[in-house]
């Protein structure tokens, strides 16, 4: 399994869970009467962090499960499957211009919430994540993910030709 289908099956097991998400009262109103609830019934809910989501108190078995039984941090141990895993996330975090990169990365990969520092880098992060075993992944990632980099930024060479190029003034006398 790659570290993209790891994600794309995740997200269809995540949309199958009974959750709702509401960022205005009004949304919120709406979904609690879907569920045969009034707006103030607050106390048959419970809220998924500072996501914005919610989920039946009757349903947080289901929802549990499903957090526990994320099998990343096993996957990670894979070689090649954590090296493309950091480098998507290289590529996803926009790594080359974000002065918190390695946190970024790093932390999506964490069962703890990192500590970000000014003074860190991957090699601090994965030893905080207890990762340390994946730092030759990351050195790997990040070398290919500079060299793609570069290679997408790198000037174009100028386009060698022998032929006269013909400009639109002079079209019709270069064309004979």
């Amino acid at each position: 399994m790659t570290y993209q289908e790891y994600q794309a099956k995740r997200q269809e097991e995540c949309n199958a869970l009974p959750l709702f998400f509401a960022f205005s009262n009004e949304q919120f109103k709406k979904h609690m009467e879907e569920r045969g609830l009034t707006e103030n019934d607050t106390d048959k809910i419970y809220r998924l962090g500072d996501t914005g989501g919610f989920y039946l108190r009757s349903d947080a078995a289901l929802i549990k499960e499903y957090f526990q039984n994320d099998k990343l941090f096993e996957l990670m141990q894979d070689p090649e499957f954590a090296t493309s895993a950091f480098r998507f996330e290289m590529d996803n975090h926009e790594y080359s211009i974000n002065w918190q990169g390695d946190w970024d990365v790093c932390s999506c990969f964490s069962k703890k919430e990192l500590e970000y520092g000014e003074d860190k880098d991957y090699r601090d992060y994965l030893k905080e994540a207890g990762m340390e075993n994946l730092i030759p992944c990351y050195i790997n990632a990040k070398q290919s993910h500079y060299k793609a980099f570069d290679e997408v930024n790198r000037e174009p060479e100028p386009i060698k030709s022998d032929k006269k190029s013909i400009s639109p003034k002079n079209k019709d006398r270069d064309a004979r």
